[in-house]
């Protein structure tokens, strides 16, 4: 009985504490918020720049995260199971199963079908124009991620040079008699937009050099595969009597 009272008691101290502690850490949440507010006002209008560029690149990397997925270019298993129903002459069952599984390569597959009557280098040139230029939307897509990061220092820079001059000219109406730590409190703020400049800089450059290679390594998988078809529908002995005339 004596260990339960114990035992009864602690738990009720622990939810004291806790019941007490929430409204702790909600006023730091609070005070947190109003300090970051309070240095985008020290850091003038280039700060709000600098956050709204921060939204974009986020939204940018939210999309390129969500889009530039393999099953969205190259799904695996797709060109097995096409070359499969080839094997088989069951060639609307491949645009079935390409209509099912959208993506770069099974529109790059669905090419290869429709051409499938016209001279191998002919069907090669289509084929490799399309999946390029579905490439290309991808790269062009993660772009603004590097004009974010080559804006926002020169933005952070330019916020800090005016801020600087600010600093200056306020120093120099105090007069010999002014005091040296206003000076110093206004350069504080003046190296603030730099500082945020490159926060925003460094992540968004990062993304773009990930998202990039990313893509970079989805074109490699989709030209081998590409290939690969090419040489197993047209141009392997054999392909001529499975491959219709029309």
């Amino acid at each position: 009985m004596l260990k339960r009272d114990v035992m009864r008691k602690a738990g009720a101290v622990a939810l004291a504490v806790s019941a007490a502690a929430v409204p702790v850490q909600a006023q730091g949440l609070g005070d947190e918020i109003t300090h970051v507010f309070n240095e985008l006002r020290a850091g003038g209008n280039i700060m709000w720049v600098l956050l709204a560029l921060s939204i974009v690149a986020l939204a940018y990397a939210l999309e390129r995260t969500l889009r530039l997925r393999r099953d969205r270019v190259v799904p695996k298993g797709l060109a097995d199971e096409a070359r499969a129903l080839w094997a088989e002459g069951r060639h609307d069952d491949i645009l079935t199963l390409c209509q099912r599984r959208d993506s770069v390569l099974a529109r790059v597959i669905k090419i290869l079908l429709e051409f499938r009557g016209s001279p191998v280098q002919e069907v090669k040139t289509v084929a490799d124009d399309v999946g390029t230029g579905e490439l290309r939307i991808h790269f062009r897509r993660a772009h603004p991620l590097a004009v974010i990061a080559t804006l926002a220092p020169l933005l952070g820079l330019l916020g800090t040079v005016i801020g600087m001059i600010t600093a200056f000219q306020d120093f120099r109406l105090l007069g010999e008699t002014g005091d040296p730590s206003v000076f110093a409190g206004a350069i504080s703020k003046a190296l603030i937009t730099t500082a945020t400049g490159l926060v925003v800089a460094v992540p968004c450059l990062g993304l773009y050099h990930f998202f990039k290679s990313k893509a970079n390594g989805f074109g490699d998988t989709l030209e081998a595969e590409i290939r690969d078809l090419l040489m197993d529908w047209y141009m392997r002995k054999g392909a001529a009597e499975t491959t219709p005339a029309s």
